[in-house]
């Protein structure tokens, strides 16, 4: 877009609209949002400090250039004669922001000069003062080798009011050397680039690259950093300096610059000519500056062909101020979404950390905040009604979670959990049953009684035909042992303590992993996610202890005691398998069901008979299969509903226990360990409240601005 110079330049709207920007860089709203602006940038010696001499009238330190290590603003009003005067003052940068002290000292730095007082000896000792405070090197310092601090982000602020003044303001930044020396290190260099580079690709910024006349535009530092932040050239304008002092002969190349027809800028180039050292030397004004100025452009060839209004440090100043204006009124509506964004993040920056937390009521009102954010969130977590905000977390997703734990752990007990693979009444491997590797902590619990057979590639009738003969006692031929069927289902059931542990252990770990991620999304201060974090862990290790302990108590139930169940499927199970027995049996001797009723008995009988031994080893694993799934469907639903439910899951675990009664049993001790706040975070909530209270300050000048 390209800008138009306003005629009436001193108007009182645009004065308004200048101001209002003003008192927004004062508040420091532009740390967060992008102010409109004009920045003058060039290498050093390019002029630059004459420049912003005859823009402003304002006589800087001599060598300035050379020793401002902090951005200045200008900021020009129109007033009459009698109320002449200069106001310095400092605006804090970001890192001042974080140092209370620092901040106030800088803020209470003033000084006012009267208007015969605007000397460039009185504003070195101003400047130096100012450095001062910042706790920089000034102009008048001599050794700054040895100093701690070289360069500050802090603002001065130079507020000249006169007659002679436009409404205008811009931003000095220093100016960028390339060849070190002992007083610009190569350190202070990358410095003054990064700073220069921090103001230019502000897409707010209007970039006023000044450019000396006798040195070649490629060699210009800053005018590539400005090509680089302005590929297109729609925020640049462009200042010669020094067309007195070109070469006779090479004027030709700077004049195609001066006609925009070489480096092609929307606002164009302007051609100045300011004061040589010799005129300084001999005490020319800045009036007579002015004069011999105009003189140049108008008489000098080939300068005075370029146009008038292109010309000199009057045009450009006229230029600059419809610019500035025009270029705040474009910018001021996004100015006022950018600010009211920013507030709406610094507050829920400040929600997030709660209340002070100063006193033991106020800790004890912040945990209890959180415990009621946090059990909230637990029973949607657990209920299975997760909040679509933070469904991008699948961690967050308890029930979930357990759900497949409990679905995994069913699927591995059922394939993994016998210690033998049963067999079907034809002597195949029952499909529902897979060999697979006994855990090694299966006779944790009780290697005595629970030893797992060694030879695991035993078939199960061979075992139990040779656990049968090893326990013979008093018993009949033909008839079981009791012993021997608890003794058997011990060891097949061994694998059981294992496989549970293991889900237990995964259980614990998904509720750790819920509870990291819940504390970090409803506490931002570290400290005291920390401290509640390890309070929970605590809470996690008695109930995993707890969980522990009554996996002992029901495995010693089922496989410690004697071998009872009430389970209807044991004896449905049961009656299934010897039917099946009977029937392989017939089926063996050519009987089927089309089979004559009336075939001969005593055949029948007689191969139906087996030997006593047999018929106990198929009785055995019979009656051990049968039990045996309802064992493990008993034993698989209490320990997920006994153990897991009631002590992981539960009131009293690790995901129950931060709640109001924990809260509330706290002494003024323990709560100022758990939610004491931290200096970081008193820190951070003051640099946040104020931060506050300055964008609504601002929101309010910019709405009332109606620009």
């Amino acid at each position: 877009m390209t800008f138009k110079a306003a005629t009436d330049l001193h108007n009182e709207k645009r004065a308004l609209v200048l101001e209002v920007i003003d008192k927004l860089r004062e508040l420091g709203v532009s740390e967060s949002v992008s102010l409109p602006q004009l920045v003058v940038v060039g290498d050093q010696s390019s002029g630059k400090s004459s420049l912003l001499e005859g823009l402003t009238g304002l006589s800087f330190p001599v060598a300035s250039d050379l020793c401002t290590r902090f951005a200045t603003q200008i900021v020009l009003r129109r007033a009459p004669s009698d109320e002449s005067a200069a106001r310095i003052t400092i605006i804090p940068g970001p890192s001042s922001q974080t140092d209370e002290e620092l901040k106030k000292k800088l803020e209470n730095f003033e000084r006012n000069l009267a208007h015969d007082e605007f000397g460039s000896d009185d504003f070195a000792r101003v400047f130096d003062e100012a450095a001062e405070a910042m706790g920089i090197p000034g102009p008048s310092t001599t050794d700054i080798e040895n100093i701690e601090k070289r360069f500050s982000d802090d603002i001065l602020k130079i507020e000249l009011s006169g007659p002679d003044h436009q409404h205008l303001s811009v931003v000095d930044v220093p100016g960028l050397f390339h060849n070190p020396t002992k007083y610009q290190t190569d350190e202070d260099k990358t410095i003054i680039r990064k700073l220069i580079q921090r103001y230019i690709t502000d897409k707010r910024t209007i970039i006023l690259a000044v450019m000396d006349a006798r040195n070649n535009l490629a060699n210009q530092g800053v005018f590539q950093m400005a090509r680089a932040a302005d590929p297109a050239g729609k925020r640049t304008v462009g200042i010669i300096t020094k067309c007195d002092a070109v070469e006779d002969g090479d004027e030709g190349g700077v004049m195609r610059i001066a006609r925009n027809q070489v480096e092609k800028l929307t606002h164009g180039w302007f051609a100045v000519k300011n004061r040589s050292t010799k005129e300084i030397d001999e005490g020319m004004t800045i009036e007579g500056r002015h004069r011999k100025e105009a003189t140049f452009f108008s008489t000098e060839a080939p300068w005075s062909e370029l146009p008038k209004d292109r010309v000199g440090i009057q045009s450009l100043k006229r230029f600059l101020g419809g610019l500035l204006y025009d270029h705040i009124r474009s910018e001021f509506p996004s100015v006022i979404k950018d600010i009211e964004a920013s507030l709406a993040g610094t507050e829920s920056e400040l929600d997030l950390l709660g209340p002070s937390r100063q006193t033991a009521i106020d800790q004890r009102r912040f945990l209890n905040r959180v415990a009621i954010s946090y059990g909230k969130e637990v029973d949607d977590a657990l209920g299975g009604n997760y909040d679509p905000e933070l469904s991008g977390n699948s961690v967050l997703k308890l029930r979930m979670h357990v759900c497949a734990l409990n679905e995994e752990f069913s699927r591995i007990i059922t394939r993994e959990g016998h210690a033998k693979v049963f067999r079907t009444v034809d002597g195949e491997e029952d499909p529902d049953y897979s060999r697979v590797t006994v855990d090694s902590e299966a006779d944790a619990e009780d290697e005595a009684d629970d030893e797992v057979d060694e030879e695991y590639e035993e078939d199960i009738n061979d075992w139990i035909r040779r656990v049968y003969r090893e326990s013979r006692g008093t018993e009949l031929p033909g008839t079981v042992n009791p012993r021997v069927l608890e003794n058997l289902f011990r060891r097949q059931s061994g694998p059981w303590c294992g496989i549970a542990l293991s889900y237990i252990e995964k259980v614990k770990s998904a509720v750790e992993a819920y509870n990291d991620a819940l504390l970090a999304h409803l506490i931002p201060d570290e400290d005291v996610k920390a401290k509640l974090g390890s309070r929970l862990l605590r809470a996690q290790e008695v109930s995993h202890k707890q969980a522990t302990k009554h996996l002992t108590e029901i495995l010693s139930d089922e496989r410690k005691g004697i071998l009872q169940t009430v389970n209807h499927y044991y004896a449905d199970t049961l009656n299934a398998l010897r039917t099946e027995r009977v029937r392989v049996r017939l089926e063996n001797m050519g009987f089927t069901d089309a089979t004559n009723r009336y075939s001969n008995l005593s055949a029948m009988m007689k191969g139906l008979h087996i030997s006593n031994e047999d018929q106990a080893v198929n009785d055995i694993h019979d009656i051990l299969k049968a039990y045996y799934k309802v064992a493990l469907k008993r034993f698989a639903d209490n320990v997920v509903i006994q153990i897991v439910e009631r002590y992981i899951l539960g009131r009293g675990g690790p995901v129950r226990a931060l709640c109001s009664d924990m809260v509330n049993e706290l002494d003024e001790g323990e709560l100022l360990d758990l939610a004491g706040e931290s200096f970081m975070t008193s820190s951070i909530r003051i640099e946040l409240v104020g931060k506050c209270e300055r964008l609504r300050t601002a929101l309010g000048i910019a709405r009332q601005a109606g620009v």
